[in-house]
């Protein structure tokens, strides 16, 4: 059975932020462009799709971006803190662990 849109959608940006980003984050300066434009290109999918995901799209909007202004100032333990609370809900999110309006379950 095929993952309705939502639930695919987060697993996008679950796997966009866990295997992309934060090993980045890891491994470079917290200022660093490419961190930087990883989280740009996180921070569209997540306004992309938010409209999928009721609540929680908002939520996740309001937190990536707060993360690009945490990436902007250096703050790597804020960041990576914001950006493991994203990583739980998106993960909740593509397990259909939280119930969508419009979803079957």
């Amino acid at each position: 059975m095929a993952m309705e849109p939502a639930r695919r959608a987060a697993w996008d940006a679950y796997l966009t932020l866990r295997v992309g980003l934060l090993p980045d984050l890891d491994a470079l300066p917290v200022e660093d462009r490419r961190v930087a434009a990883k989280l740009a290109g996180l921070a569209v999918r997540i306004h992309r799709h938010a409209p999928l995901w009721a609540a929680y799209g908002s939520r996740l909007v309001a937190v990536v971006s707060r993360a690009r202004e945490l990436q902007r100032a250096g703050d790597r333990a804020g960041l990576t803190a914001m950006l493991r609370v994203m990583l739980l809900w998106l993960f909740k999110l593509s397990r259909g662990a939280v119930r969508l309006p419009g979803a079957q379950q």
